[in-house]
């Protein structure tokens, strides 16, 4: 009996024993950082200036693999699903995960429960910017020309990201009808407005600000409540139209159970990487805040966002499938 218990023991222990060292010998392998949108974008931009980076910290490759769609819920099922290892993260925008909750009808996974935060890499507003042919210049010219010609077409990086949320978060307070024009990310939504595809788009600092400089499409406004430092002379959409906010939140997540050392040791090494000079002037190009937020901190904003989207979901009256 005295064996048999010994033995029951030791297995016990075995098994309470194999994450953590897993978690010591991590990494043994290439670590993929899962993107949910197209490359080019924000999210896409920050992810792959980190995975250079951590490849030399974790002394094994960092890949970057993009999986579009669906409002970032086929890239965050995926990683659900995934080895609770380290090995495969969710790079993406905290502020689109969170609103997935609300949006979708049915999801695959929890957008809490079924993941552990890493960290919140940095913060980065919209910017609202319109075709030349649109012939406006300002926030509130756009406004009074929406309200005498209502169905101005206005595109986003699709359906239930961030971006789509702030639109539909702006013309709600604007008081204006316009045309969502949903596509998958990256630099699709400002390709499709050079070309005159659509009239304005709801996009990220660094898929359009180039655009902007070269002044091929015109910046109306950040979806920030006061201007930026690295953007002075573009208004903030608040200083016309007020409580119109959205940002990218680059963020990283790991499925739910993985290992706290693993999870330390890769906070660590995306705030190492954040802190870098290269990082720096990355983030500052693309009017990018640093916020380096640790696991906790990550959890705690998650849940409150989860509160506040869902809001702007029921009064917008927008629902995903």
């Amino acid at each position: 009996m005295n064996r048999l218990l010994g033995g029951t023991f030791a297995l016990i222990l075995a098994a309470l024993l194999v994450p953590s060292a897993l978690a010591q010998s991590y990494p043994t392998k290439p670590v993929r950082l899962v993107v949910p949108f197209a490359p080019g974008g924000a999210t896409d931009i920050f992810a792959r200036m980190a995975a250079a980076e951590m490849s030399k910290g974790l002394g094994q490759q960092v890949i970057v693999e993009n999986r579009p769609g669906a409002g970032t819920t086929i890239a965050a099922e995926y990683v659900a699903r995934s080895s609770a290892d380290g090995y495969v993260l969710l790079y993406t925008d905290l502020s689109t995960h969170t609103i997935t909750r609300s949006l979708y009808g049915k999801l695959g996974y929890d957008p809490i429960k079924d993941f552990t935060p890493v960290t919140a890499v940095n913060s980065s507003p919209l910017l609202l910017v319109a075709h030349p042919s649109v012939g406006v210049k300002t926030v509130a010219e756009l406004v009074r020309l929406a309200k005498r010609n209502p169905g101005i077409t206005l595109g986003n990086s699709g359906l239930g990201t961030v971006t789509h949320m702030t639109a539909e978060k702006f013309r709600m307070r604007a008081g204006i009808e316009v045309i969502a024009v949903n596509y998958k990310g990256g630099n699709t939504p400002i390709v499709a407005l050079r070309s005159g595809e659509v009239a304005m788009v709801m996009a990220t600092v660094p898929a359009s600000i180039q655009h902007v400089r070269e002044r091929k499409i015109i910046a109306l406004g950040l979806a920030a409540a006061k201007r930026s430092p690295y953007l002075p002379d573009i208004p903030a959409i608040s200083e016309t139209v007020k409580d119109v906010e959205g940002a990218v939140i680059a963020g990283v997540l790991a499925p739910a159970g993985t290992p706290q050392n693993v999870i330390d040791l890769l906070y660590t090494q995306f705030s190492q990487a954040s802190a870098t000079t290269k990082a720096k002037e990355l983030y500052a190009t693309n009017v990018a805040e640093t916020l380096s937020q640790t696991p906790a901190e990550v959890r705690k904003a998650m849940e409150r966002d989860v509160r506040d989207w869902g809001e702007v979901v029921k009064a917008t009256g927008v629902k995903a499938l």
